[in-house]
């Protein structure tokens, strides 16, 4: 039995099969009590083979129906089979436009449903089909940032530097590369037609790895453009980033469809002017991280604003890197920033909720930073949210939806103590939206502690060990663990179980999520408090060491007043 007066169905077409962009969507969808259907898995590919992108549009053909709220699908999977397929010259540009007349005829299926895409705008360095390509990859990216600054500056010693790269570059790698660059400008272009023409509602394009400089800023430029000549550029936002688009939508539609504009206190450890560009993008990332609180469908709390919906408490990009970290004096004053302003960030959210975007550093956590927060946060079950990972747009935008859609279960879990103590629910009723309410809470924790396992205790510290032992020890590649794949997958088991254990003990064990009941009646409130962390299952979904696949089994126990 849903919380809600009818169930909300959401058609939900992800990226790849990654945890990030497969896994994370339906427990947010969990989070809120919303059902969210994908395609079956073995559809959606992994890693280097694609997903089948005409049997996923024969798939959306087939379930689209009126009854649907939203459909969110992933234009890089519908026309290439995914993000790794969408850097690759292996579709063409005719079958990719094709494929994306399955637009129309969703939207001729169901015309009052919202729909919503997402796409990519392609990185520096594209993954060309063959072994030969691979070798030029770094000329590729220098060749891309000294086009594009050509492009812009028409500075002849820049133009002499562009024409000796591109002497180092093979004719035929070149022109895959550029040729990858042009199908998928080309796709992006019909996406904008598509809002015009009313097949989308709403389109974000992503900037995937890049830089200040580069072919992608003339790409963006056509983009923005193509837009304001469609009329739509209200209906189409470019940001940085790409695992978090998906979520991101999703978090946007639940606000749209409920009415909310959930209000953000943002708290940086940077000054509100830094100009710290995040590696591998593409713009300061205070004007990042402004973009995304904008496409979850949220808006920054005006300053005279005493009672924001959230705190929002940012570990910005830093100018040096974990490594650096390995002095002593650094890393001291290091930790009494991240001390500071972690207390500061918990007084404020006093009353609040807090969430935490850490994007200090790429591909990881923050140690020391989440170290103290751990320490000064007391009841981490009761945080928004917490993200660290990949990118620091990535974190923002997983951040940003979990947090903001967790202010929405609370809200459901509200308007359920409500009905308890002045409705009439029969005891049937009442144990079917307990339980409801019991299974969003367990998507949160879910949520919560796959970031902390993956973020902190994998990517922070483990996957540093453990890259170097693959490396020296195995002799293999972290990015594709060709001949060590289950010898490195148990490694990171034996070292990351126990880890996690500890973790749930320290952090979650015993602690309460929510209580149930009235606010004003005491004597009949309930706690729904963590019991022991029953199974944890850890994997590396794409045989490489870039990401892990979290999956815990946990118990919960309603405590009675009185026994809390």
């Amino acid at each position: 039995m849903t919380l809600r007066h009818r169930p909300h169905r959401v058609l939900f077409v992800p990226l790849d099969d990654r945890p990030c962009n497969a896994k994370a969507p339906r427990l947010l969808a969990q989070l809120v009590d919303y059902e969210l259907v994908s395609p079956p898995a073995e559809t959606l590919g992994r890693f280097r083979e694609p997903g089948h992108a005409d049997q996923i549009c024969e798939w959306l053909r087939n379930h689209v129906d009126t009854s649907l709220d939203c459909v969110i699908l992933s234009l890089d999977m519908v026309s290439y089979g995914g993000l790794w397929a969408s850097r690759t010259s292996a579709t063409r540009t005719q079958l990719a436009q094709e494929r994306l007349n399955v637009l129309a005829q969703v939207r001729s299926a169901c015309p009052n449903a919202t729909i919503y895409a997402f796409g990519t705008v392609p990185r520096l360095g594209t993954v060309t089909s063959s072994d030969e390509a691979a070798l030029y990859l770094s000329h590729l990216v220098r060749y891309s940032v000294l086009a594009g600054r050509v492009a812009e500056k028409e500075q002849a010693d820049e133009r002499s530097r562009l024409s000796a790269i591109e002497r180092h570059i093979p004719p035929s790698v070149l022109g895959e590369y550029l040729a990858v660059r042009g199908r998928n400008q080309e796709i992006n272009l019909r996406a904008i037609r598509e809002v015009s023409e009313g097949n989308l509602d709403f389109l974000v394009l992503g900037q995937d790895t890049a830089a200040p400089e580069g072919l992608h800023r003339q790409e963006q430029a056509a983009l923005r453009e193509e837009a304001v000549k469609q009329g739509v550029s209200d209906r189409v936002m470019l940001v940085p980033g790409a695992d978090e688009l998906g979520v991101c939508l999703l978090a946007r539609f639940v606000h749209e469809h409920m009415n909310k504009v959930p209000t953000v206190r943002v708290m940086s450890t940077a000054d509100a002017d830094d100009v710290q560009v995040a590696p591998g993008e593409d713009r300061p990332f205070t004007q990042s991280l402004a973009a995304h609180i904008r496409l979850v469908g949220a808006q920054v709390a005006d300053s005279a604003d005493k009672k924001p919906d959230m705190v929002l408490a940012v570990n910005s990009p830093t100018p040096y890197g974990p490594s650096e970290l390995r002095d002593p004096a650094v890393a001291r004053l290091h930790r009494e920033r991240a001390r500071a302003f972690v207390s500061r960030a918990v007084e404020a959210a006093a009353g609040r909720g807090l969430a935490v975007c850490d994007a200090a550093f790429t591909n990881g956590a923050d140690d020391l930073f989440v170290q103290e927060l751990l320490s000064a946060t007391g009841q981490v079950p009761q945080l928004l949210a917490y993200a660290g990972c990949n990118t620091a747009s990535n974190s923002a935008g997983a951040a940003l939806a979990h947090s903001s859609l967790r202010l929405i279960s609370l809200q459901d879990k509200g308007a359920f103590d409500l009905a308890h103590v002045v409705g009439d629910l029969s005891t049937l009723r009442y144990l079917s939206l307990l339980d409801a309410l019991i299974s969003c809470e367990r998507a949160h924790i879910r949520l919560l502690m796959t970031r902390f396992a993956e973020d902190w205790l994998y990517q922070a510290r483990l996957r540093p060990r453990l890259a170097e032992h693959v490396c020296s020890g195995l002799r293999d590649g972290v990015f594709d663990l060709a001949h060590s794949y289950h010898q490195a997958e148990e490694i990171m088991r034996d070292g990351l179980t126990s880890a996690v254990s500890d973790l749930w003990i320290d952090q979650f064990l015993g602690r309460p999520c929510v209580s149930v009941g009235s606010d004003v009646a005491d004597d009949v409130k309930s706690t729904v408090v963590l019991a022991e962390l029953e199974e944890t299952r850890l994997s590396l979904p794409w045989r490489r060491l870039f990401e892990i696949d979290v999956d815990l089994e946990f118990g919960v126990q309603l405590v009675a007043p009185g026994n809390a």
